[in-house]
Formats: structure tokens, sequence, C-alpha cells
């Protein structure tokens, strides 16, 4: 596998490198406006200003990408984890989900599409509550509890 690096891009919009972000929003419209049929309204929500953006990179191109949104209540939310189909089986989110686990405190949740539930089990999530939908898909909330 080329080297992969994650850019993590801030919340401050001043400070946002337009280009990965556009690559970041790019990849999700691939992944699940194209490939899943959600719908453009539903991807883009209006969150994106107050979360955490990820970007990777694997040998110079544009793969991968996640957003964290910090909760009201505590903890963390990741949301939007999305790899590009020629790019997936290779290891590309474990390492881009570990990274974000690395750097994110505790409790850290997120919604996860029932087809990779198990992605998330080996990593340490804990589904909770019964299953739902969101934009179509079933989805199984998540939690994962480790100390820092």
């Amino acid at each position: 596998m080329p080297k992969t690096q994650i850019l993590e891009i801030g919340t401050d919009p001043a400070r946002r490198p337009s280009q990965d972000l556009d690559a970041a929003f790019a990849i999700r419209r691939a992944v699940f406006c194209v490939e899943q049929g959600v719908s453009e309204a539903e991807e883009i929500d209006g969150l994106d200003e107050i979360c955490r953006q990820y970007l990777v990179v694997t040998g110079g191109i544009a793969v991968g990408t996640a957003r964290t949104l910090s909760l009201s209540t505590g903890g963390t939310k990741i949301e939007r984890v999305a790899i590009l189909k020629p790019h997936r089986r290779m290891g590309i989110g474990r390492v881009l989900m570990i990274h974000i686990m690395d750097n994110t405190p505790p409790p850290m949740a997120l919604n996860a599409q029932i087809a990779v539930k198990r992605f998330y089990a080996e990593l340490g999530f804990v589904a909770e509550g019964s299953i739902f939908e969101e934009a179509g898909i079933e989805h199984i909330h998540m939690t994962h509890r480790r100390s820092s």
C-alpha cells in the first residue's frame, strides 16, 4: 500500500484549505449519493462548518474522508466515514478510524450502516438499541468508551 496520510481540517473556516474540503465532499458524494442513492440535501446537512473533517490521501490521491462532531452532551460523534470503492478492503478505513480514535477523547459514538457494523465492532464499538433507518439505509447506534 502506498504511503497513507490523514489530513485534519479544523473547524475554523478561515484556515480550511478549500481544495481539501472539496476533495472530502467529492468522496462523500461519490460514496453516499452516487453509490448508495442518498440525496445531496441529506448528505450535505449544514453541519460541516462545525465539524472537524478528515481527508485520507494515499499515493497523492484523496481516497477517503470522515468528520467528527462535538456533542453538547459531551463526547464526539464520528460521521460520514467514506472510502472510494477502488480503495476499500486495503486497510485504509481502519487507518482512518484508528487515527480519529487516537485523537478524540471518549466517549465516541457513530451510527453504523448495518453492512459495516462488524468493521466498527472490530475497532471496539458496541451496538446499542434497535436498527433504524437513516437516509433510506439501515443503521445501528454504536458507542466506544475506551479510556484516554
